[in-house]
């Protein structure tokens, strides 16, 4: 049981550091004999703050019982998906920047923990602020992976900086790219599931946003 409590403190330990922008965090989480787990446990503890912040918009689109759980978990996938394709767009990029590389693994574990801002993403669900808060804590995601990416390359101010950017652009091209298939297969799976259309973009998918599925009464984008 001590162990349990031990392993809470230090999850808590490394979302207060991430938050805090402390820049020794990756020595004390490199040193951790749990730090696999402590990363896993911050995303996934992240994506399911944020899953909840989103879901005021299956509440308003009426969606209930066993849809709402396969949304939450088609969400739960595309939020794997974009942290995925953001630490192998990092694993490229850096060493190109830097010349050396911590490897997939590292800089894996190094984004998972830079999520650690998106704990708080069920503030989302306050009226009105909701989706002031949740631009907030996306933008202090970035600071939080552009000190994660200093720490994990040993890279200065301007070269993690330009790792941190660089990756972010390309992220963007990279959706702009990938849009239509992505909709199209997104738009596949909700219909084969649940019978219904779906709002979502490929687009929107690979910058973090999560599906809108629609109820009755709604139509999708592209046949209005």
């Amino acid at each position: 049981m001590d162990g349990f409590f031990d392993f809470i403190a230090s999850v808590g330990l490394a979302i207060w550091l991430m938050l805090t922008l402390d820049q020794n965090t990756l020595g004390w989480f490199r040193a951790h004999p749990l730090n696999l787990e402590i990363s896993a446990t911050v995303a996934a503890l992240a994506g399911i703050s944020t899953l909840l912040g989103n879901s005021v918009v299956l509440f308003l689109n009426r969606v209930r019982g066993w849809r709402f759980l396969v949304t939450v978990l088609l969400n739960g996938l595309a939020m794997v998906l974009l942290y995925a394709l953001q630490a192998s767009m990092i694993a490229v990029i850096g060493p190109l920047v830097v010349g050396h590389t911590p490897g997939l693994i590292a800089i894996m574990r190094g984004v998972m923990l830079a999520t650690a801002p998106m704990v708080f993403g069920f503030l989302g669900l306050i009226p009105y602020a909701g989706p002031a808060i949740t631009r907030m804590l996306q933008a202090w995601g970035v600071l939080t992976l552009w000190i994660v990416v200093a720490a994990l390359f040993e890279a200065g101010f301007w070269p993690s900086l330009m790792i941190t950017l660089i990756g972010w652009g390309a992220m963007q091209l990279l959706s702009w790219g990938l849009s239509r298939p992505v909709s199209w297969v997104g738009d596949q799976i909700w219909r084969v599931v649940t019978g219904k259309p779906s709002m979502m973009t490929g687009h929107d998918l690979l910058s973090g946003q999560m599906f809108m599925p629609l109820d009755a009464g709604f139509q999708a984008k592209g046949e209005r």
